[in-house]
């Protein structure tokens, strides 16, 4: 049997600085309006569970638990989404403030 071998690949991207944050800033953007969609199915998920409660008189207490543990357990996630797409941010606007030229530069993001 032989050892399986890579071979020898060398992309070549060549992209700027600036589109390669316009590309950082568009994942965001993305990622965003995926949470978002995710967001609303949960609420939809809320509503008919809400909706099914009115309608039937048999839902038990561990039944309710359950279900709000689902629902906090989508929340942290969420949050925890939110944050890493803060920080990405963060460092974004961190890495495009280094680098602005004089002619770029403006008073609320530019130290004198």
């Amino acid at each position: 049997m032989s050892q399986p071998s890579i071979p020898n690949i060398t992309p070549t991207i060549s992209i700027s600085r600036q589109q390669a944050i316009s590309l950082l800033l568009s994942s965001i953007a993305m990622d965003e309006l995926a949470v978002s969609h995710l967001i609303n199915a949960e609420a939809e998920k809320i509503q008919a569970f809400v909706g099914h409660v009115s309608e039937c008189c048999n839902i038990g207490t561990k039944d309710f638990i359950r279900f709000n543990n689902g629902v906090s357990h989508f929340i942290e996630g969420v949050t925890m989404k939110q944050w890493l797409a803060l920080n990405k941010l963060d460092r974004i606007i961190q890495i495009t403030g280094d680098h602005l030229s004089d002619d770029e530069c403006f008073e609320e993001n530019c130290e004198e």
